[in-house]
Protein backbone atom coordinates (compact mmCIF):
# COMPACT_ATOMS: atom_id res chain seq x y z
CA UNK A 1 0.00 0.00 0.00
CA UNK A 2 1.54 3.24 -1.37
CA UNK A 3 2.41 6.12 1.75
CA UNK A 4 -0.30 8.64 1.93
CA UNK A 5 0.27 12.43 1.92
CA UNK A 6 -1.65 12.72 4.41
CA UNK A 7 0.17 10.43 6.73
CA UNK A 8 3.20 12.23 6.16
CA UNK A 9 1.51 15.28 6.66
CA UNK A 10 0.17 13.70 10.07
CA UNK A 11 3.35 12.10 11.02
CA UNK A 12 5.23 15.82 10.24
CA UNK A 13 3.00 17.46 12.86
CA UNK A 14 4.25 14.36 15.41
CA UNK A 15 7.53 15.27 15.37
CA UNK A 16 7.69 18.79 15.26
CA UNK A 17 5.32 18.95 18.10
CA UNK A 18 7.49 16.04 20.17
CA UNK A 19 10.78 18.17 19.30
CA UNK A 20 9.09 21.52 19.83
CA UNK A 21 6.31 21.30 23.12
CA UNK A 22 5.70 24.50 22.24
CA UNK A 23 5.48 24.67 18.90
CA UNK A 24 2.44 26.46 17.06
CA UNK A 25 0.63 24.37 14.14
CA UNK A 26 -0.71 26.06 11.30
CA UNK A 27 -2.83 24.63 8.64
CA UNK A 28 -4.60 21.79 9.97
CA UNK A 29 -8.35 22.60 8.64
CA UNK A 30 -6.80 21.65 4.89
CA UNK A 31 -6.39 18.15 6.08
CA UNK A 32 -10.29 18.15 5.64
CA UNK A 33 -9.83 17.77 2.43
CA UNK A 34 -8.41 14.84 2.08
CA UNK A 35 -10.65 11.81 1.22
CA UNK A 36 -8.17 9.35 3.19
CA UNK A 37 -8.54 11.55 6.37
CA UNK A 38 -12.40 10.55 6.51
CA UNK A 39 -11.18 6.50 5.38
CA UNK A 40 -8.87 6.57 8.53
CA UNK A 41 -11.52 8.06 10.69
CA UNK A 42 -14.23 5.52 9.29
CA UNK A 43 -11.79 2.50 9.49
CA UNK A 44 -11.01 3.74 13.20
CA UNK A 45 -14.54 3.73 14.24
CA UNK A 46 -15.82 1.40 12.03
CA UNK A 47 -15.77 -1.65 15.11
CA UNK A 48 -16.78 -0.08 17.73
CA UNK A 49 -19.62 -0.76 19.59
CA UNK A 50 -21.39 2.65 19.20
CA UNK A 51 -20.80 2.29 14.89
CA UNK A 52 -24.53 1.11 14.90
CA UNK A 53 -25.61 3.61 17.36
CA UNK A 54 -27.89 5.85 15.71
CA UNK A 55 -27.85 9.73 16.49
CA UNK A 56 -30.62 11.90 16.75
CA UNK A 57 -31.76 11.80 12.52
CA UNK A 58 -31.63 7.99 12.90
CA UNK A 59 -28.37 7.16 10.96
CA UNK A 60 -25.56 5.62 11.87
CA UNK A 61 -22.47 4.66 10.46
CA UNK A 62 -24.49 1.96 8.75
CA UNK A 63 -24.53 3.12 4.87
CA UNK A 64 -20.96 4.72 4.50
CA UNK A 65 -20.62 5.64 1.04
CA UNK A 66 -18.40 7.98 -1.10
CA UNK A 67 -21.06 10.02 -1.52
CA UNK A 68 -20.41 11.13 2.41
CA UNK A 69 -17.31 11.63 2.30
CA UNK A 70 -17.72 13.86 -1.55
CA UNK A 71 -20.13 16.05 1.13
CA UNK A 72 -18.57 16.22 3.71
CA UNK A 73 -15.17 17.67 1.94
CA UNK A 74 -17.92 19.94 -0.04
CA UNK A 75 -19.18 21.11 3.24
CA UNK A 76 -15.62 21.50 4.70
CA UNK A 77 -14.55 23.57 1.61
CA UNK A 78 -17.18 26.79 2.33
CA UNK A 79 -17.18 25.87 6.19
CA UNK A 80 -20.77 24.94 5.70
CA UNK A 81 -20.84 22.00 7.73
CA UNK A 82 -22.87 21.75 10.68
CA UNK A 83 -23.08 19.16 13.12
CA UNK A 84 -26.32 17.78 14.49
CA UNK A 85 -27.90 18.02 17.85
CA UNK A 86 -26.92 14.75 20.04
CA UNK A 87 -29.31 12.10 20.73
CA UNK A 88 -28.87 11.28 24.66
CA UNK A 89 -29.70 8.47 27.28
CA UNK A 90 -29.19 8.69 31.01
CA UNK A 91 -27.56 5.52 32.26
CA UNK A 92 -26.89 4.82 36.08
CA UNK A 93 -23.85 4.95 38.27
CA UNK A 94 -22.80 2.88 41.38
CA UNK A 95 -23.83 5.81 43.50
CA UNK A 96 -27.15 5.96 41.97
CA UNK A 97 -26.63 8.95 40.35
CA UNK A 98 -27.22 9.05 36.54
CA UNK A 99 -24.78 10.01 33.66
CA UNK A 100 -25.56 11.47 30.58
CA UNK A 101 -24.59 9.64 27.15
CA UNK A 102 -24.66 11.59 23.90
CA UNK A 103 -24.79 9.95 20.12
CA UNK A 104 -24.22 11.66 16.91
CA UNK A 105 -24.89 10.42 13.58
CA UNK A 106 -22.97 9.15 10.95
CA UNK A 107 -21.54 12.09 9.52
CA UNK A 108 -20.38 13.53 12.84
CA UNK A 109 -19.10 10.37 14.23
CA UNK A 110 -16.60 10.74 11.52
CA UNK A 111 -16.04 14.52 11.65
CA UNK A 112 -15.33 13.53 15.63
CA UNK A 113 -12.53 11.02 14.81
CA UNK A 114 -11.13 13.08 12.25
CA UNK A 115 -10.71 15.95 14.37
CA UNK A 116 -9.34 12.99 17.27
CA UNK A 117 -6.42 12.06 14.67
CA UNK A 118 -5.35 15.41 13.95
CA UNK A 119 -5.36 16.42 17.88
CA UNK A 120 -3.85 13.49 18.67
CA UNK A 121 -0.57 14.10 16.59
CA UNK A 122 -0.76 17.64 18.42
CA UNK A 123 -0.95 17.03 21.65
CA UNK A 124 -0.46 13.62 21.88
CA UNK A 125 3.77 13.30 21.91
CA UNK A 126 3.44 16.66 24.86
CA UNK A 127 0.86 15.37 27.32
CA UNK A 128 2.28 14.10 30.86
CA UNK A 129 3.77 10.98 31.47
CA UNK A 130 1.59 10.82 34.40
CA UNK A 131 -1.46 11.01 32.80
CA UNK A 132 -2.99 7.55 31.34
CA UNK A 133 -6.78 7.92 30.61
CA UNK A 134 -8.06 8.15 27.04
CA UNK A 135 -4.39 7.59 25.62
CA UNK A 136 -3.14 5.23 22.76
CA UNK A 137 -0.95 1.91 24.72
CA UNK A 138 -1.97 3.80 28.59
CA UNK A 139 -4.29 1.73 30.34
CA UNK A 140 -5.24 1.89 34.06
CA UNK A 141 -2.63 -0.98 34.51
CA UNK A 142 -0.08 1.66 33.58
CA UNK A 143 -1.54 3.84 35.93
CA UNK A 144 -1.39 0.94 38.86
CA UNK A 145 2.05 0.56 37.74
CA UNK A 146 3.00 3.92 38.53
CA UNK A 147 1.76 4.11 42.03
CA UNK A 148 3.30 0.57 42.95
CA UNK A 149 6.48 2.96 42.80
CA UNK A 150 5.71 4.90 45.19
CA UNK A 151 7.54 3.10 48.44
CA UNK A 152 7.11 5.39 51.63
CA UNK A 153 3.76 6.84 50.94
CA UNK A 154 1.92 8.38 53.93
CA UNK A 155 -0.74 10.09 53.11
CA UNK A 156 -3.47 9.62 49.93
CA UNK A 157 -5.24 12.45 48.46
CA UNK A 158 -8.03 10.90 46.35
CA UNK A 159 -9.27 13.10 43.72
CA UNK A 160 -12.53 13.60 41.71
CA UNK A 161 -13.90 16.48 39.83
CA UNK A 162 -17.29 16.71 39.85
CA UNK A 163 -19.19 16.62 36.29
CA UNK A 164 -15.79 17.20 34.74
CA UNK A 165 -17.48 16.18 30.79
CA UNK A 166 -20.39 18.25 31.79
CA UNK A 167 -18.51 21.41 33.15
CA UNK A 168 -15.79 21.76 30.66
CA UNK A 169 -15.61 25.78 29.79
CA UNK A 170 -16.07 26.23 25.55
CA UNK A 171 -13.88 29.71 26.36
CA UNK A 172 -11.11 28.31 28.98
CA UNK A 173 -10.98 25.14 26.25
CA UNK A 174 -10.11 27.81 23.08
CA UNK A 175 -8.11 30.05 25.15
CA UNK A 176 -5.44 26.47 25.50
CA UNK A 177 -6.17 25.32 21.99
CA UNK A 178 -4.83 28.22 20.74
CA UNK A 179 -1.39 27.91 22.53
CA UNK A 180 -0.75 25.63 20.10
CA UNK A 181 -3.09 25.72 17.14
CA UNK A 182 -2.97 28.91 14.98
CA UNK A 183 -6.10 27.78 12.86
CA UNK A 184 -8.96 29.32 12.88
CA UNK A 185 -11.23 27.42 10.42
CA UNK A 186 -10.27 24.48 13.07
CA UNK A 187 -11.53 26.71 15.96
CA UNK A 188 -14.21 27.08 14.40
CA UNK A 189 -15.07 23.68 13.85
CA UNK A 190 -14.51 22.34 16.87
CA UNK A 191 -16.48 24.97 18.13
CA UNK A 192 -19.45 23.76 16.30
CA UNK A 193 -19.31 20.68 17.85
CA UNK A 194 -19.27 21.62 21.48
CA UNK A 195 -21.94 23.73 20.66
CA UNK A 196 -24.20 21.30 18.60
CA UNK A 197 -26.40 20.94 21.87
CA UNK A 198 -28.60 17.75 22.45
CA UNK A 199 -32.34 16.33 22.22
CA UNK A 200 -33.37 15.05 25.61
CA UNK A 201 -35.58 12.33 26.66
CA UNK A 202 -38.43 14.73 25.80
CA UNK A 203 -36.92 15.41 21.98
CA UNK A 204 -36.45 19.07 23.47
CA UNK A 205 -33.42 20.55 21.91
CA UNK A 206 -31.16 22.02 24.34
CA UNK A 207 -28.31 24.22 23.38
CA UNK A 208 -24.72 23.53 25.48
CA UNK A 209 -23.12 26.68 26.53
CA UNK A 210 -20.69 24.39 28.86
CA UNK A 211 -19.57 20.51 28.56
CA UNK A 212 -17.80 17.96 26.63
CA UNK A 213 -20.36 15.12 25.50
CA UNK A 214 -19.66 12.05 26.72
CA UNK A 215 -19.91 9.63 24.12
CA UNK A 216 -18.34 11.40 21.01
CA UNK A 217 -15.41 10.52 19.46
CA UNK A 218 -13.20 13.72 19.93
CA UNK A 219 -14.47 14.47 23.89
CA UNK A 220 -11.72 12.42 25.61
CA UNK A 221 -9.02 13.59 23.71
CA UNK A 222 -10.50 17.17 24.29
CA UNK A 223 -11.00 16.49 28.27
CA UNK A 224 -7.13 15.38 27.98
CA UNK A 225 -5.63 18.67 26.53
CA UNK A 226 -8.04 20.42 29.32
CA UNK A 227 -7.03 18.76 32.27
CA UNK A 228 -3.23 18.55 30.81
CA UNK A 229 -3.07 22.12 32.79
CA UNK A 230 -3.87 20.25 35.85
CA UNK A 231 -1.15 17.79 35.04
CA UNK A 232 1.36 20.46 34.91
CA UNK A 233 0.48 21.99 37.52
CA UNK A 234 0.51 19.48 39.68
CA UNK A 235 4.27 18.78 38.19
CA UNK A 236 5.10 22.46 38.89
CA UNK A 237 4.68 21.35 42.48
CA UNK A 238 6.53 18.20 42.62
CA UNK A 239 9.22 19.80 41.53
CA UNK A 240 9.20 23.02 43.78
CA UNK A 241 7.92 21.04 46.84
CA UNK A 242 10.19 18.34 46.56
CA UNK A 243 12.78 18.54 49.46
CA UNK A 244 16.06 16.62 50.83
CA UNK A 245 17.82 13.74 49.34
CA UNK A 246 16.79 10.98 52.19
CA UNK A 247 15.17 11.05 55.51
CA UNK A 248 17.79 11.80 58.82
CA UNK A 249 17.95 8.61 60.67
CA UNK A 250 15.77 7.62 63.50
CA UNK A 251 17.86 8.17 66.90
CA UNK A 252 15.64 5.02 68.97
CA UNK A 253 16.54 3.01 65.88
CA UNK A 254 20.52 3.98 66.10
CA UNK A 255 20.29 3.34 69.81
CA UNK A 256 18.69 0.45 69.51
CA UNK A 257 21.10 -1.38 66.41
CA UNK A 258 24.37 -0.08 68.58
CA UNK A 259 22.97 -2.11 71.52
CA UNK A 260 22.30 -5.36 69.42
CA UNK A 261 25.59 -5.06 67.55
CA UNK A 262 27.45 -4.89 70.41
CA UNK A 263 25.66 -7.95 72.25
CA UNK A 264 26.65 -9.75 69.13
CA UNK A 265 30.69 -8.56 69.56
CA UNK A 266 30.41 -9.34 73.19
CA UNK A 267 29.28 -12.87 72.99
CA UNK A 268 26.09 -11.92 75.10
CA UNK A 269 23.54 -15.00 75.50
CA UNK A 270 21.07 -16.07 72.74
CA UNK A 271 17.71 -14.71 74.25
CA UNK A 272 19.37 -11.27 75.23
CA UNK A 273 20.77 -10.95 71.51
CA UNK A 274 17.36 -11.98 70.09
CA UNK A 275 15.20 -9.35 72.37
CA UNK A 276 17.55 -6.98 71.41
CA UNK A 277 17.07 -7.78 67.73
CA UNK A 278 13.33 -7.65 67.89
CA UNK A 279 13.51 -4.39 69.64
CA UNK A 280 15.65 -2.74 67.09
CA UNK A 281 13.19 -4.35 64.34
CA UNK A 282 10.31 -2.52 65.67
CA UNK A 283 11.31 0.97 64.98
CA UNK A 284 11.74 2.82 61.97
CA UNK A 285 15.13 3.14 60.61
CA UNK A 286 14.25 6.38 59.57
CA UNK A 287 12.73 9.18 61.31
CA UNK A 288 9.27 9.02 59.62
CA UNK A 289 8.40 12.66 60.29
CA UNK A 290 11.64 14.27 59.08
CA UNK A 291 10.38 18.10 58.26
CA UNK A 292 13.01 18.45 56.15
CA UNK A 293 12.07 15.82 54.08
CA UNK A 294 9.14 16.04 51.38
CA UNK A 295 7.45 13.95 48.97
CA UNK A 296 4.75 14.48 46.22
CA UNK A 297 3.54 11.92 43.41
CA UNK A 298 0.63 12.03 41.10
CA UNK A 299 -1.16 10.10 38.77
CA UNK A 300 -4.46 11.01 36.66
CA UNK A 301 -6.78 8.91 34.83
CA UNK A 302 -9.72 10.87 33.25
CA UNK A 303 -10.87 12.81 35.70
CA UNK A 304 -9.82 11.10 38.57
CA UNK A 305 -6.45 11.30 40.27
CA UNK A 306 -4.87 9.92 43.07
CA UNK A 307 -1.84 12.20 45.05
CA UNK A 308 0.84 9.99 47.67
CA UNK A 309 2.00 12.26 49.84
CA UNK A 310 5.35 11.78 52.25
CA UNK A 311 4.63 14.54 54.22
CA UNK A 312 2.81 15.65 57.66
CA UNK A 313 -1.04 15.83 57.40
CA UNK A 314 -0.86 19.91 57.29
CA UNK A 315 1.00 20.07 53.78
CA UNK A 316 -1.69 16.99 52.16
CA UNK A 317 -4.35 18.74 53.19
CA UNK A 318 -2.92 22.50 51.98
CA UNK A 319 -2.08 20.37 48.58
CA UNK A 320 -5.97 19.47 48.62
CA UNK A 321 -6.78 23.14 49.01
CA UNK A 322 -4.43 24.43 46.54
CA UNK A 323 -5.66 21.66 43.66
CA UNK A 324 -9.61 22.57 44.85
CA UNK A 325 -8.71 26.65 44.03
CA UNK A 326 -6.44 25.71 41.10
CA UNK A 327 -9.32 23.82 39.40
CA UNK A 328 -11.84 26.47 40.18
CA UNK A 329 -9.78 30.07 40.02
CA UNK A 330 -8.04 28.28 36.53
CA UNK A 331 -10.47 25.49 35.03
CA UNK A 332 -13.71 26.70 36.19
CA UNK A 333 -13.91 23.11 37.32
CA UNK A 334 -15.29 21.60 41.40
CA UNK A 335 -13.58 19.37 43.11
CA UNK A 336 -15.86 16.69 44.42
CA UNK A 337 -16.03 17.28 48.32
CA UNK A 338 -17.85 13.58 48.68
CA UNK A 339 -15.20 11.77 46.83
CA UNK A 340 -12.05 13.75 47.46
CA UNK A 341 -10.37 12.67 50.52
CA UNK A 342 -7.22 11.87 52.57
CA UNK A 343 -6.33 8.80 53.64
CA UNK A 344 -3.26 7.59 55.70
CA UNK A 345 -1.50 4.73 53.98
CA UNK A 346 -0.60 2.63 56.96
CA UNK A 347 -3.80 2.66 58.71
CA UNK A 348 -6.37 2.34 55.50
CA UNK A 349 -6.62 1.37 52.13
CA UNK A 350 -7.61 3.02 49.06
CA UNK A 351 -9.80 2.11 46.08
CA UNK A 352 -8.56 3.36 42.33
CA UNK A 353 -9.63 2.67 38.36
CA UNK A 354 -11.16 -0.87 40.65
CA UNK A 355 -7.71 -1.78 42.66
CA UNK A 356 -7.37 -1.52 46.32
CA UNK A 357 -4.02 -0.28 47.42
CA UNK A 358 -2.53 -0.76 50.80
CA UNK A 359 0.93 0.00 52.52
CA UNK A 360 2.05 -3.18 53.76
CA UNK A 361 1.12 -6.83 53.86
CA UNK A 362 -2.24 -5.73 55.11
CA UNK A 363 -4.61 -4.08 56.68
CA UNK A 364 -4.64 -5.39 61.40
CA UNK A 365 -3.41 -8.58 59.75
CA UNK A 366 -1.38 -10.79 62.63
CA UNK A 367 0.95 -12.21 60.65
CA UNK A 368 2.05 -8.78 60.10
CA UNK A 369 5.81 -9.17 60.66
CA UNK A 370 7.06 -5.80 59.74
CA UNK A 371 4.95 -2.99 60.91
CA UNK A 372 7.55 -0.33 59.14
CA UNK A 373 7.14 -2.30 56.00
CA UNK A 374 6.72 1.31 53.08
CA UNK A 375 5.83 -1.15 49.97
CA UNK A 376 2.72 -0.39 48.30
CA UNK A 377 1.17 -3.21 47.50
CA UNK A 378 -1.74 -3.72 45.06
CA UNK A 379 -5.04 -5.92 45.60
CA UNK A 380 -7.75 -7.16 43.10
CA UNK A 381 -11.56 -6.02 44.87
CA UNK A 382 -12.34 -10.05 44.77
CA UNK A 383 -15.72 -8.64 46.25
CA UNK A 384 -16.57 -6.41 43.44
CA UNK A 385 -15.81 -9.35 40.86
CA UNK A 386 -18.19 -11.56 42.71
CA UNK A 387 -21.09 -8.76 42.68
CA UNK A 388 -20.35 -8.37 39.13
CA UNK A 389 -21.10 -12.08 38.24
CA UNK A 390 -24.23 -12.15 40.65
CA UNK A 391 -25.42 -9.43 38.70
CA UNK A 392 -24.30 -11.30 35.50
CA UNK A 393 -26.81 -13.99 36.96
CA UNK A 394 -23.95 -16.71 37.07
CA UNK A 395 -24.39 -16.66 41.26
CA UNK A 396 -26.44 -16.09 43.80
CA UNK A 397 -26.13 -13.35 46.47
CA UNK A 398 -24.09 -15.53 48.80
CA UNK A 399 -21.50 -16.60 45.62
CA UNK A 400 -22.81 -20.47 44.96
CA UNK A 401 -22.99 -20.83 40.86
CA UNK A 402 -26.29 -21.33 39.13
CA UNK A 403 -27.02 -21.87 35.62
CA UNK A 404 -27.24 -18.98 33.06
CA UNK A 405 -30.24 -19.06 31.54
CA UNK A 406 -30.41 -16.91 29.23
CA UNK A 407 -27.32 -19.24 27.26
CA UNK A 408 -30.06 -22.16 27.03
CA UNK A 409 -30.55 -21.73 23.16
CA UNK A 410 -27.29 -21.22 22.32
CA UNK A 411 -24.95 -24.35 20.87
CA UNK A 412 -22.48 -25.50 23.91
CA UNK A 413 -19.62 -24.23 22.11
CA UNK A 414 -20.80 -20.73 22.58
CA UNK A 415 -21.56 -21.29 25.99
CA UNK A 416 -18.36 -21.95 26.47
CA UNK A 417 -16.98 -19.16 24.88
CA UNK A 418 -19.29 -16.90 27.02
CA UNK A 419 -17.40 -18.11 29.43
CA UNK A 420 -13.86 -17.49 28.65
CA UNK A 421 -14.79 -13.97 27.93
CA UNK A 422 -16.07 -13.67 31.51
CA UNK A 423 -12.88 -15.45 32.72
CA UNK A 424 -10.52 -13.56 30.68
CA UNK A 425 -12.44 -10.31 31.10
CA UNK A 426 -12.27 -10.41 34.95
CA UNK A 427 -8.74 -12.38 35.61
CA UNK A 428 -6.35 -11.09 33.20
CA UNK A 429 -5.70 -7.91 34.44
CA UNK A 430 -5.24 -8.64 37.81
CA UNK A 431 -2.17 -11.06 37.60
CA UNK A 432 0.02 -8.22 39.21
CA UNK A 433 -2.30 -8.57 42.16
CA UNK A 434 -0.78 -9.76 45.62
CA UNK A 435 -3.91 -11.64 46.18
CA UNK A 436 -4.51 -12.92 42.98
CA UNK A 437 -4.46 -16.53 44.53
CA UNK A 438 -8.21 -15.89 45.49
CA UNK A 439 -8.61 -15.73 41.74
CA UNK A 440 -9.52 -19.85 42.35
CA UNK A 441 -12.71 -17.98 43.76
CA UNK A 442 -13.93 -16.20 41.25
CA UNK A 443 -13.03 -19.12 38.73
CA UNK A 444 -14.97 -21.85 40.39
CA UNK A 445 -18.13 -19.56 40.25
CA UNK A 446 -17.31 -19.62 36.13
CA UNK A 447 -16.92 -22.46 35.57
CA UNK A 448 -19.72 -24.42 37.77
CA UNK A 449 -21.53 -21.49 36.25
CA UNK A 450 -21.25 -22.93 32.51
CA UNK A 451 -21.47 -26.45 34.12
CA UNK A 452 -24.84 -26.02 35.02
CA UNK A 453 -25.39 -24.41 32.06
CA UNK A 454 -24.83 -27.14 29.84
CA UNK A 455 -26.40 -29.51 32.33
CA UNK A 456 -29.55 -27.63 32.06
CA UNK A 457 -29.55 -27.76 28.21
CA UNK A 458 -28.84 -31.74 27.73
CA UNK A 459 -31.48 -32.11 31.07
CA UNK A 460 -28.38 -34.28 32.74
CA UNK A 461 -26.77 -33.91 36.05
CA UNK A 462 -23.56 -31.84 37.26
CA UNK A 463 -21.71 -35.10 36.90
CA UNK A 464 -22.19 -36.18 33.45
CA UNK A 465 -21.40 -32.75 32.67
CA UNK A 466 -17.80 -33.39 33.42
CA UNK A 467 -17.96 -36.72 32.36
CA UNK A 468 -19.17 -35.96 28.62
CA UNK A 469 -17.02 -32.60 28.37
CA UNK A 470 -14.26 -33.54 30.20
CA UNK A 471 -12.56 -31.20 33.51
CA UNK A 472 -12.33 -28.65 31.04
CA UNK A 473 -15.84 -28.19 29.35
CA UNK A 474 -13.96 -29.03 25.69
CA UNK A 475 -16.22 -29.15 22.99
CA UNK A 476 -16.11 -30.07 19.45
CA UNK A 477 -18.16 -28.54 16.37
CA UNK A 478 -18.07 -27.62 12.99
CA UNK A 479 -17.72 -23.68 11.75
CA UNK A 480 -19.40 -21.80 9.10
CA UNK A 481 -16.94 -23.54 6.43
CA UNK A 482 -17.35 -26.85 7.91
CA UNK A 483 -14.05 -26.53 9.26
CA UNK A 484 -13.20 -28.98 12.74
CA UNK A 485 -12.44 -26.54 15.91
CA UNK A 486 -12.89 -27.13 19.51
CA UNK A 487 -13.23 -24.78 22.58
CA UNK A 488 -12.18 -25.37 26.28
CA UNK A 489 -12.98 -22.94 29.20
CA UNK A 490 -9.62 -21.53 29.81
CA UNK A 491 -9.01 -22.63 33.06
CA UNK A 492 -6.20 -20.99 35.17
CA UNK A 493 -3.77 -23.75 36.25
CA UNK A 494 -1.94 -21.21 38.41
CA UNK A 495 -2.71 -18.44 40.57
CA UNK A 496 0.89 -17.64 41.43
CA UNK A 497 0.93 -14.01 40.97
CA UNK A 498 3.21 -12.36 38.27
CA UNK A 499 5.35 -9.72 40.01
CA UNK A 500 6.03 -7.62 36.76
CA UNK A 501 3.09 -7.77 35.72
CA UNK A 502 1.94 -4.25 35.88
CA UNK A 503 5.41 -2.91 34.96
CA UNK A 504 5.64 -4.97 31.78
CA UNK A 505 2.94 -3.14 31.21
CA UNK A 506 3.51 0.26 31.68
CA UNK A 507 7.09 -0.07 29.75
CA UNK A 508 5.75 -1.46 26.52
CA UNK A 509 3.45 1.62 26.78
CA UNK A 510 6.51 3.87 27.10
CA UNK A 511 8.54 2.05 23.85
CA UNK A 512 5.27 2.05 21.95
CA UNK A 513 6.32 3.84 18.36
CA UNK A 514 3.76 6.41 16.09
CA UNK A 515 0.60 4.96 15.54
CA UNK A 516 -0.48 2.67 12.30
CA UNK A 517 -3.03 4.58 10.10
CA UNK A 518 -5.20 2.09 8.52
CA UNK A 519 -6.15 3.21 4.70
CA UNK A 520 -7.60 0.32 3.22
CA UNK A 521 -10.21 1.64 1.32
CA UNK A 522 -13.51 -0.41 2.02
CA UNK A 523 -15.82 1.33 -0.89
CA UNK A 524 -13.12 0.36 -3.03
CA UNK A 525 -14.00 -3.57 -2.65
CA UNK A 526 -16.70 -5.30 -4.99
CA UNK A 527 -20.53 -5.69 -3.93
CA UNK A 528 -20.44 -9.05 -1.58
CA UNK A 529 -23.64 -10.21 -2.75
CA UNK A 530 -24.22 -9.50 -6.65
CA UNK A 531 -20.06 -8.89 -7.41
CA UNK A 532 -20.78 -6.24 -10.30
CA UNK A 533 -17.76 -4.14 -10.44
CA UNK A 534 -19.54 -1.41 -12.27
CA UNK A 535 -21.59 -1.07 -9.52
CA UNK A 536 -20.85 1.73 -6.10
CA UNK A 537 -20.73 -0.06 -2.64
CA UNK A 538 -22.17 1.50 0.95
CA UNK A 539 -20.85 -0.60 4.00
CA UNK A 540 -23.74 -2.49 5.73
CA UNK A 541 -23.27 -2.88 9.56
CA UNK A 542 -24.80 -5.30 11.94
CA UNK A 543 -24.57 -4.68 15.38
CA UNK A 544 -22.36 -6.89 17.85
CA UNK A 545 -23.80 -10.60 18.75
CA UNK A 546 -24.78 -9.28 22.33
CA UNK A 547 -27.09 -6.92 20.78
CA UNK A 548 -28.77 -9.22 18.11
CA UNK A 549 -32.52 -10.43 18.46
CA UNK A 550 -33.33 -13.73 17.54
CA UNK A 551 -34.43 -14.94 15.03
CA UNK A 552 -31.49 -13.60 12.92
CA UNK A 553 -32.21 -12.48 9.34
CA UNK A 554 -30.59 -13.88 6.80
CA UNK A 555 -27.79 -11.20 6.01
CA UNK A 556 -27.08 -11.14 9.58
CA UNK A 557 -26.73 -14.99 10.01
CA UNK A 558 -24.35 -14.80 7.10
CA UNK A 559 -22.45 -12.03 8.48
CA UNK A 560 -21.93 -14.09 11.78
CA UNK A 561 -20.98 -17.10 9.74
CA UNK A 562 -18.25 -15.09 8.03
CA UNK A 563 -17.41 -13.26 11.79
CA UNK A 564 -17.61 -10.06 9.84
CA UNK A 565 -19.32 -6.77 11.40
CA UNK A 566 -19.65 -4.82 7.89
CA UNK A 567 -20.38 -5.79 4.54
CA UNK A 568 -19.91 -3.90 1.25
CA UNK A 569 -23.39 -4.04 -0.65
CA UNK A 570 -23.86 -2.01 -4.00
CA UNK A 571 -27.34 -0.26 -4.36
CA UNK A 572 -29.44 -2.69 -5.25
CA UNK A 573 -28.40 -5.38 -2.89
CA UNK A 574 -28.31 -2.83 -0.02
CA UNK A 575 -32.28 -2.06 -0.64
CA UNK A 576 -32.91 -5.66 -1.36
CA UNK A 577 -30.97 -6.82 2.21
CA UNK A 578 -32.58 -3.75 4.27
CA UNK A 579 -36.27 -5.27 2.79
CA UNK A 580 -35.34 -8.30 3.58
CA UNK A 581 -35.69 -10.18 0.02
CA UNK A 582 -33.27 -12.29 0.22
CA UNK A 583 -33.77 -15.96 1.71
CA UNK A 584 -30.62 -17.35 3.41
CA UNK A 585 -29.89 -20.12 0.90
CA UNK A 586 -29.69 -17.47 -1.98
CA UNK A 587 -27.14 -15.30 0.08
CA UNK A 588 -25.60 -18.82 0.54
CA UNK A 589 -25.14 -19.86 -2.69
CA UNK A 590 -23.96 -16.67 -4.20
Amino acid sequence: MEHSKLVERLEGYRRRNSANQSYVNRDLYRLFYSRDLYIIAYNSVKSNDGAETSGADGTSLHGFCEEWITELISSMRDESYQPQPNRTTMISKKNGKMRKLSFPNGKDKLVQEAIRLILECIYEPTFSDLSYGFRPKRSTQGAIAEIETWKGTIWFVEGDISACFDEIDHRILETILRERIDDERLIRLINKILKAGYFDLQHTLQRTKTGNAQGSCCSPILCNIYLDKLDRFIENIIKTDTTGAYRRQNSEYAKARYLYRKAVNNGNDTNSIRRLKVAMENLPASDRYDPNFRRVRYVRYADDFLLGVIAPKAYAVDLKRRIKEFLNSELCLRLSEEKTKITHAAEDEVTFLGYIIRKGTGIHCKFHSNPFDSTLRIYMNTEGILEKLRENGMCRGNYYPIGISRLLREPPEEIIKYGNQVLRGLLTQQRGCSNFFKGWRIQYVVMYSIAKTLARKFDISLKKVFVRFGRSLSVRYRNAKNKACSVSLALYKSFARQKDFFAKIKSAAISEPSPKYNLMDPLARLCYICVNPHFRVSMYHRKTKKLLVKPYSPIVTVMLDINRRQIPLCGHCFANVEANRFQLNQLKRR
